[in-house]
C-alpha cells in the first residue's frame, strides 16, 4: 500500500510569486482590452490594407466584406487571449503546488513579457492614442510583475520547494 502524499506548505516567496502572476494576468487582460480598442479605432485603415492585398487575387471581394472579416478577427483574437489567460491561471495554480514544469514555463513567459516591455519602453511599434498608451503601460506593469514573480521562484527556499521530496 502506498502512503498518501503529504502536501508541503509553500514558502512565502512562492505564494507571493503566485499573487504576482495572478496580478500580471489581470493586467494582461487590461492590456488586451486596451489593444483591441486601439486596433478597433484603426479598423478602417486595417481593412483597407487587407482589401488592397486580396483584391487582385479574389476579384469578388468587396471592402464591406473585408471590414466584416476584421470584426470577426477581433472577436477571435479576444477569445484566443481569454483562453490563453485561463490556461495561464491553471499553470500558476500548479506553480503554487510546487510543480517545477510550471516554474519553467512561467519563467519562459516572464522572459517573453520582459523583452516585450523593453520594446515598448524604447518605442518600437509605438501607436498613438489613449488606448495604445494604456496598453503600453499595462505591458510594462505586467512585465515588472512577472519579472518579480520569476525572481521569487528562484530564491533558495523556493528552489528547495520545487525539488522533488525525498523518498
Amino acid at each position: 500500500m502506498v502512503p498518501p502524499a503529504v502536501s508541503r506548505p509553500s514558502p512565502e516567496d512562492v505564494r507571493t510569486a503566485c499573487q504576482l502572476w495572478y496580478a500580471a494576468l489581470g493586467v494582461g487582460l487590461v492590456q488586451l482590452i486596451a489593444s483591441l480598442i486601439a486596433q478597433f479605432g484603426q479598423r478602417h485603415e486595417l481593412a483597407q490594407e487587407m482589401f488592397d492585398q486580396v483584391k487582385d487575387k479574389q476579384a469578388g471581394v468587396t471592402l464591406a466584406q473585408v471590414q466584416g472579416w476584421m470584426l470577426i478577427v477581433f472577436v477571435l483574437v479576444a477569445l484566443f487571449w481569454l483562453v490563453l489567460t485561463g490556461a495561464a491561471v491553471a499553470v500558476v495554480y500548479q506553480l503554487g503546488r510546487g510543480k517545477n514544469w510550471a516554474r519553467a514555463l512561467l519563467t519562459g513567459f516572464g522572459v517573453f513579457l520582459v523583452l516585450g516591455a523593453a520594446g515598448t519602453l524604447f518605442g518600437f511599434g509605438a501607436k498613438e492614442g489613449a488606448a495604445a498608451l494604456v496598453a503600453g503601460g499595462a505591458g510594462i506593469v505586467q512585465a515588472v510583475l512577472a519579472g518579480g514573480a520569476v525572481f521569487l521562484c528562484y530564491r533558495s527556499e523556493s528552489e528547495a520547494f520545487f525539488r522533488p521530496p525525498p523518498q
